[in-house]
């Protein structure tokens, strides 16, 4: 269990209302933070908002689209006025599709790209320039096993979570002088409802790469990386092999100089 201790400290999660988020919220409030709960599915919303203040949490739940920058600026301005503070900023929400990508249509692009990308350039937008006027703040943002390893089939997701990775590296940088830290989550096959909206077809790779965790499991491993100000956090090792046959074709192009 995460040492990280969030007594006195607001915790802002995306995509709360199931999977990850929730996991990841339910621990905040554990730890002791004042927990903001977003997500686009009210009814969902409402029954972690419901279970979690029965518990006595100190929380608030905003109905948001991460895609949409205003719904994101309204949230984050509910967040200051309900707390006035931002300590962690777990940009959570995500989708997923899987498909060929010559098969993929416009719309398909469009879903994927506007949650899963431009909903964390909207939470960076949205709260990032307080983080720095406070001098303080943890960014987290969710990629993916997906964005580091390529995946046949999840073309578009793939693409979206390559994309926050390296956004992710960016902010660290960019992010470092002002005292903010920056986290990017890469989680791998999760017991969750994502896992069911790719589609119809089951994809099919390696054994040793298809074990599932829960995502109380993911949420613990991504605190924990948190704790300790990691700026990566995969949450399934055996995919270090992987990872490294990618760098390793990497390297070696740059060697044989093509």
């Amino acid at each position: 269990m995460t040492m990280l201790d969030l007594a006195g400290k607001t915790a802002v999660v995306t995509g709360a209302g199931s999977g990850l988020g929730e996991a990841i919220a339910r621990h905040c409030v554990g730890l002791g933070g004042r927990t903001v709960l977003a997500d686009i599915d009210e009814a969902n919303l409402e029954r972690v908002a419901g279970d979690l203040a029965g518990q006595g949490a100190e929380l608030l739940a905003v109905p948001a689209d991460v895609a949409s920058r205003s719904a994101m600026e309204a949230m984050a301005d509910a967040c200051f006025e309900r707390f006035d503070d931002c300590d962690y900023l777990f940009n959570n929400a995500g989708v997923v599709i899987h498909k060929p990508l010559a098969d993929c249509s416009t719309e398909d692009w469009q879903r994927i790209i506007d949650v899963n990308l431009i909903g964390v350039a909207n939470g960076i937008a949205a709260f990032v320039p307080r983080m720095i006027a406070a001098g303080r703040g943890h960014v987290v943002n969710v990629a993916s096993m997906a964005g580091l390893v390529p995946l046949d089939g999840f073309g578009i997701y793939v693409a979206s979570k390559y994309a926050v990775v390296g956004l992710s590296e960016v902010l660290a940088a960019e992010l470092a002088p002002a005292g903010v830290d920056v986290t990017v989550a890469c989680p791998g096959w999760i017991a969750t409802a994502i896992q069911n909206e790719g589609g119809d077809v089951a994809p099919a790779f390696a054994p040793e790469l298809m074990r599932v965790i829960t995502a109380d499991d993911a949420a613990r491993i991504i605190l924990d990386a948190v704790e300790r100000k990691c700026l990566f956090a995969p949450t399934h090792p055996e995919w270090r092999s992987a990872a490294a046959q990618r760098a390793d074709r990497l390297l070696s192009a740059f060697d044989s100089g093509r």
